[in-house]
Order: structure tokens, then sequence, then C-alpha cells
């Protein structure tokens, strides 16, 4: 048994045209009314509470919408799956876009602000200090060359989460 079981259309089949017709004629004068001049207002007074403007409009268009359905008699239970499938996909599209997209900003705020360059001796502060030679900078990373001799990559946006600290330039080996 589902959530829309406990509702009964059954006497609105019949009407199910003109329910749809009530909402058509519904939305597009919705939609088609005049928007009102804009007078300026002080910024102070801009100020706005409540919803953002439009949303209450197109959240009546969308329950109207599905009342009509509900009328013609379509089953909306494929409809609400797709609806809650769809929206899952998108939300764990942007929590994985969210990762990459915060590393490209971060490069390209490094390139910008140039807070280090290759060939700087960094530091980045914390718990467990990485200290290397900027050897390389991508997109996403950073390669640092460590004292060891070893490399190491940094994503590039923990620099802007974590104190940097800029030494000089690593001195050239000398030749013999």
């Amino acid at each position: 048994m589902t959530y829309l079981d406990h509702f009964s259309f059954s006497s609105l089949h019949s009407a199910g045209p003109v329910a749809l017709a009530a909402a058509a004629i519904v939305t597009t004068a919705l939609l088609a009314r005049p928007r009102p001049a804009r007078v300026r207002v002080p910024v102070v007074a801009r100020r706005r509470l409540g919803l953002p403007k439009g949303v209450v409009r197109w959240l009546l268009i969308a329950l109207l919408g599905l009342v009509a359905l509900l009328a013609l008699g379509f089953d909306l239970e494929g409809l609400w799956s797709t609806l809650a499938g769809t929206l899952s996909l998108v939300a764990i599209g942007f929590v994985a876009m969210w990762s990459i997209l915060s590393h490209m900003l971060a490069s390209i705020l490094i390139v910008i602000f140039r807070p280090f360059e290759v060939g700087d001796r960094v530091a980045v502060v914390g718990d467990d200090p990485v200290v290397g030679d900027v050897v390389d900078l991508n997109p996403v990373y950073t390669t640092l060359r460590t004292e060891d001799g070893g490399t190491l990559q940094v994503p590039n946006n923990l620099f802007f989460q974590k104190a940097v600290k800029r030494h000089a330039p690593a001195p050239a080996a000398t030749q013999g």
C-alpha cells in the first residue's frame, strides 16, 4: 500500500478534462500576469525575508500539475521513484565534483595571488608539517620535493586550509 492509495480521486476521473483545463488556465494566468514596475528602494530596506521570489508560484504550478495528472488517472508512483533517483544522483554528483572543483579553484588562486612559485621552499604548518621545494604545479596537486629526495603531491586546496610558510628558495647544489 502506497501513500497515494489513501486518496480517492474516483469522482475526479470523470472531471479529468475539466481539472486539466482549470490547471492550464490558472498556470497561464500565473505565468502571463504583468510584472509591477520596479521602484528604487534604499539598500537598507532591500533585506528580504521568507521564500525567494517566484518559489510560491512555481510550487503552486507544480501542485496543480500533479492534481491534474491524478485527475486524469495517471499513475504517479513511477514519477516519485524517478524523481527520488534523479535527486539522489544529482546530490552524489555534486559531492563528487565539489572536491575537484575546490582543487581547481585553489590552483587558479595560487596562480593569481602567487603565495609561492615553482622553486620556492614551502612548509604547510599543521599537526603533521609538510616541508619541501615546489617542483610542479598542476590544476589538482602541487608537487614538493622533500629533504630526503622523495616527492610529495599536496592537494592545492590544502594551501588555503592551513597556514603556509614560504622560505627562501633552496640553495643550488654546488658543482665541484
